[in-house]
């Protein structure tokens, strides 16, 4: 099922009901940096342990997850950059790819304006099921995956994690949301390596974000 994959959780999270995508002005990288934490996961790329750590692919093998699959494309041209050159490449934009799967399933549907593509709720129990899941993983955190750790960790470190999860969680305020997410300890072998990838990509992501506030 495409919402298997990080990426298209995190997709699915940014997508208001009528279909904008504005919550961050960061979305095409966090998506991008949601794909490398995936494949790192599967033991498909790994990142260095460099200043500026560099994506480097492991196995560019298909995995037959399209957004995935499209990702491993882009990253085979990009083999040995570094991690902010990755996260910002325009070939690392997976929004299309993504709404498209989405819209092939009927979860959302396409509308194409003039200066953008908006992608509206057609059917909301994907989101509805994601959004019960991750409250929970909060709220009782025995129960979070490494998944939703990074889904998590994503949306704090773009600081949307209180406006994207407040009606799922009405009872935290921002600050409480954030550490929580901070406080995660989630039992997986892969955990400290991931960890150590999302630190990373937050570093970039948030320089990104930071620098696309000063120039607007």
């Amino acid at each position: 099922m495409m919402t298997d994959t990080i990426p298209a959780e995190l997709f699915l999270l940014l997508t208001d009901d009528a279909g904008r995508q504005d919550s961050t002005s960061s979305r095409k990288q966090a998506l991008a940096a949601a794909a490398l934490a995936e494949l790192a996961l599967r033991e498909r790329i790994a990142i260095g342990e460099e200043r500026t750590p560099r994506v480097t692919v492991l196995d560019p093998g298909p995995l037959d997850l399209p957004v995935l699959d499209r990702a491993l494309a882009a990253l085979a041209k990009l083999d040995g950059k570094p991690i902010g050159s990755v996260i910002e490449h325009r070939s690392m934009d997976l929004t299309e790819a993504i709404g498209e799967g989405f819209a092939a399933a009927g979860a959302v549907q396409r509308k194409d304006g003039w200066f953008s593509t908006k992608w509206p709720t057609h059917d909301d129990s994907l989101e509805t099921a994601l959004r019960a899941r991750i409250a929970g993983a909060v709220d009782d955190p025995r129960t979070a995956s490494l998944q939703d750790g990074i889904l998590l960790e994503i949306l704090r470190a773009l600081g949307i994690a209180h406006r994207i999860l407040k009606t799922d969680l009405p009872g935290l305020s921002r600050r409480e949301l954030d550490q929580r997410i901070k406080d995660l300890h989630i039992d997986h072998p892969a955990a400290t390596a991931v960890k150590k990838v999302m630190d990373d990509m937050t570093a970039v992501m948030i320089a990104t974000s930071a620098a696309v506030t000063i120039s607007t």
